[in-house]
């Protein structure tokens, strides 16, 4: 493989990836170590079920070992199976409840963010399926505020709203989409780099990169909150979803370069295959090289 393209400044994006936490929030802290990771993604249920998720005992741990760390942000991914955007009330409903609970547990372990999909209007408009969302995702809100309140519990996180691959009824694939939902729903998004490519936003060169990365700030700006750093396994405009590792799917290495230049801050966590210890920290190095190095500017530190 060719050498990234050089940058002309220092590294300001925080790089890490998702953890799995089957082993234990200890092992997940032990990963992050080996793998020299600056933020983290994990769950705090089953992202297939609908069962709540339950108290940690050693949520306390992960906190003070993320801290220790300078894990930042720590970040959850919800479920899958949340559709705030659903025509059918008992799912709406059903998603608020448990988004509301994941908010919750979230806050428990120290994460800043919780990542949720923006769902699908199952063919009854995207207008009115962006207001169901909106509404949805105050809810939620209400919800785990009150919840964290009668409990005594941390600060429930903030919900980011991410952006999808467009198939279908899906809502939010374009970056207008996603800020008038952000806006209305006075929340931050996350914006998935595999997601945005098959749904039309071409960031496999260089010049392509740097378009997107304009139109992002344009139409984002300071909602931005979080990337998901995927390379996209599926061809341009395909609208469908599969990550490959960095330098393995369409994206080039200038395009990754030219994205991070025009990201300035905004961290991002790979939800990437897993493979060997190795190749996993390897991965974190290259996206780190290719966001300008491996030592962070010291303003971001």
């Amino acid at each position: 493989m060719s050498e990234p393209a050089t940058r002309t400044q220092a590294r300001t994006n925080r790089i890490g990836r998702h953890l799995p936490t089957s082993g234990g929030l200890e092992k997940t802290l032990r990963l992050a170590r080996e793998q020299e990771l600056e933020t983290v993604q994990i769950f705090v249920s089953n992202p297939q079920g609908w069962a709540m998720p339950v108290p940690r005992p050693d949520a306390g741990l992960f906190v003070e070992g993320a801290r220790e760390v300078r894990l930042d942000p720590v970040v959850v991914h919800a479920k899958y199976l949340i559709n705030l955007a659903s025509p059918d009330p008992e799912l709406r409903e059903r998603s608020a409840r448990v988004l509301a609970a994941e908010l919750v547990a979230a806050g428990s372990v120290g994460a800043d963010f919780v990542v949720v999909h923006s769902g699908s209007h199952a063919g009854s408009g995207e207008e009115k399926g962006m207001e169901r969302l909106v509404k949805g995702l105050a809810g939620a809100r209400e919800l785990a505020a009150e919840e964290a309140g009668t409990d005594g519990v941390a600060k429930p996180a903030e919900p980011l709203v991410e952006n999808s691959v467009g198939a279908g009824t899906q809502l939010c694939s374009t970056f207008d989409a996603l800020a008038r939902v952000a806006d209305r729903a006075g929340v931050r998004v996350c914006v998935d780099t595999a997601h945005a490519y098959v749904a039309g936003h071409d960031i496999s060169t260089p010049e392509g990169a740097r378009d997107v990365a304009s139109e992002l700030v344009a139409e984002l700006g300071d909602r931005l909150a979080l990337l998901h750093l995927n390379d996209p396994r599926n061809g341009f405009e395909s609208h469908r979803d599969g990550h490959e590792r960095i330098g393995e799917g369409h994206v080039s290495r200038g395009g990754w370069v030219e994205l991070f230049k025009g990201l300035t801050g905004v961290p991002g966590v790979m939800e990437t295959p897993y493979a060997t210890p190795e190749t996993d920290a390897e991965q974190v190095r290259l996206a780190k090289e290719l966001a300008g190095g491996l030592s962070l500017a010291r303003q971001w530190v």
